[in-house]
């Protein structure tokens, strides 16, 4: 017996019944996706026999759907095995990537005011290179005249291959269960690019 959560996620459409797992997919030629009547779906299968079927008790009525979860389960085990290879990996690469921050400690936050200091770009920050972005979703931005800040993450240039490949490995890794994030977390420094000051 292998035990896993497996989340299922479908849409049945109302008027014949298929069952889709893309609801981008739905639509028939002519139709927009958004205006199909459809049924929303998740069912949740944490038993599966060794050859990786689901156990009986857990079987969906609908075959696709049990196909569906069978394949996922098999997706999950590949990317689990590849965990024994990719963790090594990923804090040998944090090592790497922490070192190069060794005597830059003192420089790992950044207030950028694009308002005065015009648009933000890697050429603003000499011997910096960024390998994410992420913008604020923060409620806050409801309420006021302001636009979200952008974070952007940074590494020092000589350390962009390997940030870069540690990022796709933890990518890679985001629903997996075994991976330890924490092990081959790394250092970045973190311009926040606003119209504000952080309060």
């Amino acid at each position: 017996m292998i035990k896993e959560k497996i989340n299922v996620k479908y849409y049945i459409r109302k008027d014949n019944q298929k069952i889709f797992f893309d609801y981008k997919k739905i639509a028939e030629p002519g139709e927009k996706a958004w205006l199909v009547d459809t049924i929303d779906r998740t069912e949740e299968f944490t038993a599966f026999t060794n050859k990786g079927k689901v156990s009986k008790p857990q079987r969906s009525k609908y075959e696709v759907v049990n196909e569906e979860a069978e394949r996922k389960l098999q997706e999950r085990s590949v990317l689990k095995a590849q965990t024994a290879i990719d963790l090594p990996r990923a804090i040998e690469l944090a090592k790497v990537v922490d070192e190069a921050f060794k005597d830059k400690m003192g420089d790992l936050f950044l207030e950028y005011d694009y308002v005065e200091e015009g648009e933000f770009d890697d050429s603003k920050t000499p011997g910096w290179v960024t390998i994410k972005v992420k913008t604020s979703h923060s409620n806050w931005y409801q309420d006021v005249d302001n636009a979200p800040s952008t974070y952007y993450y940074q590494v020092p240039v000589e350390v962009e291959a390997q940030a870069r490949e540690l990022q796709a490995i933890r990518k890679k890794h985001q629903n997996d269960d075994t991976f330890s994030f924490w092990k081959c977390d790394y250092y970045k420094r973190e311009v926040r690019v606003a119209d504000h000051p952080n309060s």
